[in-house]
């Protein structure tokens, strides 16, 4: 009797299944298509295929070498690196990414169709973190046969007609993958991540087509076949694609590989304030804006009208364009070249694509009413150099003044900032009874100190200094330098492929 209710349970179970799984799933899929929906599958299809055609033969693998000395062309037994890039130039110049090529001594491009050649030069922008790589197409390394053939080129696209929910596909060599290819949307526009530093210039593309380690450089392609984006780096907690990819916007990215390919180097105007957009100021909350803002900038804050719109200008920098242009602080931007702007992000990228030594028309609102002021704009690259010098002045060992009442911190040696990505950018100690004083600390005090802060790092901009106790770090309380650099090691703040 029990061995038939067992075969009796069986057959129920799966009578069960074979109802859900059969008509439940498959009934209103069952049928062949249409001729009318053949065609319009077919009509996606191709669409798709097209673009792939238009840009895939320009898309390249890219080998980076540290040759450590070694004198044959491509050593052999070298630690190497790939990534991915893209040929826009049939001259023979590729658009990949800073981080790929920087600091390497010979790269390898690899085609589609098989050749390969050597890069004869390269060129970089850390602040978007774009390189150009000039290869020969007379000489390369291998099929000789096609060294007259001329080199494939992709086509730009405008990354300002790019909006959320577009579809776009990744093209590169993921995990040297060769020719790889993923779809998906643009979840994003105009993302800030701060991977590039304080000096970074960040205007991301974020998508959740697939990006992993390779695609660094290559292209983000439109449905029209037209390169819209150009492949930077993921947010990820694994190491591998979590449906967050940025890559810069060809709007950026054109303009930084022309500069590179005409001038070696990329230049940008400077405008030398410190702002903020009124509509995001008034965003914060009352109770949070009085504690983060010094009492005039408070009390200048109340008095503007609850209808004005502009960029309001903080503090203008001593000796700056916008110093010497006859701008004030407490000014509010109303207008750069006629164009009403109220966005702090949208004045920083205009100013950016624009040349030092440009005469820009900019009207402000002071005082209840308007000004017209002329600014010559400065090299934002100079001014850079000048604060990051200043900088590395007051890291050094009596580079501060001895104020009276400061604590007295030892005498280490300065190192230079690391060549390799950093995650956090701090050199920490552990606090003892013989380190505590140093720092201006009881000697029973514990925990770790900030003993470097490295500079345009996540840690600088989150305004650490030297001196600092670190208690928690993403939530967590952190008592020891191991469990630190275990919680940063397992964390996503290095985006950097």
């Amino acid at each position: 009797m029990m061995k038939m209710r067992t075969k009796l349970g069986i057959k129920l179970i799966l009578l069960v299944l074979v109802l859900a799984v059969g008509p439940g799933l498959y009934a209103q899929t069952s049928k062949p298509l249409t001729a009318e929906e053949r065609n319009l599958a077919t009509q996606i299809n191709n669409i798709f295929r097209r673009a792939v055609a238009q840009v895939g033969p320009a898309v390249v693998s890219i080998q980076v070498y540290k040759s450590e000395g070694a004198d044959s062309v491509i050593p052999q037994d070298l630690n190497y690196g790939l990534g991915s890039g893209c040929i826009i130039d049939k001259r023979g110049y590729v658009v990949t990414n800073n981080h790929v090529v920087a600091d390497t001594d010979k790269v390898r491009v690899i085609l589609a169709d098989g050749r390969q050649f050597l890069a004869t030069s390269k060129y970089f922008d850390p602040a978007t973190d774009l390189a150009i790589v000039k290869i020969d197409p007379k000489d390369p390394l291998t099929h000789k046969e096609l060294k007259d053939k001329e080199l494939p080129a992709a086509q730009w696209g405008d990354s300002g007609q790019l909006r959320v929910g577009d579809m776009v596909l990744a093209m590169g060599n993921p995990f040297g993958l060769d020719q790889t290819i993923t779809s998906g949307i643009v979840s994003y526009l105009g993302r800030q991540t701060r991977i590039l530093g304080k000096w970074g210039y960040e205007d991301f593309i974020q998508t959740d087509a697939a990006i992993n380690k390779g695609n660094s450089g290559g292209p983000l392609v439109n449905l029209y076949g037209e390169v819209v984006g150009v492949n930077s780096n993921i947010l990820t907690p694994t190491g591998i694609s979590a449906g967050y990819g940025f890559s810069v916007p060809s709007k950026i990215a054109r303009m930084v590989a022309e500069q590179l390919i005409e001038n070696k180097q990329v230049v940008r105007g400077w405008l030398g304030v410190k702002m903020i957009g009124l509509d995001d100021a008034r965003e914060i909350p009352e109770d949070q804006f009085s504690r983060g803002m010094e009492e005039p900038l408070v009390e200048a804050f109340k008095k503007f009208p609850k209808t004005l719109k502009g960029i309001w200008v903080t503090d203008v920098l001593e000796d700056s364009p916008a110093a010497k242009g006859g701008m004030k602080n407490h000014d509010v931007i109303l207008q750069l070249e006629d164009k009403p702007i109220v966005d702090s992000k949208e004045l920083r990228d205009r100013i950016a694509l624009l040349p030092p030594g440009k005469k820009v028309r900019m009207e402000v609102w002071r005082d209840g009413k308007k000004e017209q002021l002329e600014v010559t704009l400065g090299d934002r690259s100079a001014a850079q150099e000048e604060e990051q010098k200043n900088a590395r002045i007051a890291r050094q060992p009596g580079g501060l003044p001895d104020l009276e009442g400061w604590p007295k911190f030892p005498d280490l040696e300065i190192p230079d900032t690391p060549k390799e990505p950093i995650k956090l950018g701090v050199m920490v100690r552990s606090l003892t009874e013989k380190t505590a004083p140093l720092y201006g600390y009881e000697e029973d005090t514990q925990g770790i100190v900030v003993a470097q802060v490295y500079p345009d790092t996540v840690a600088e901009e989150s305004g650490l200094k030297v001196g600092d106790i670190i208690l928690e770090v993403d939530g967590k309380k952190v008592a020891t330098t191991k469990e630190l650099k275990e919680i940063v090691a397992n964390s996503s703040m290095g985006l950097s492929m």
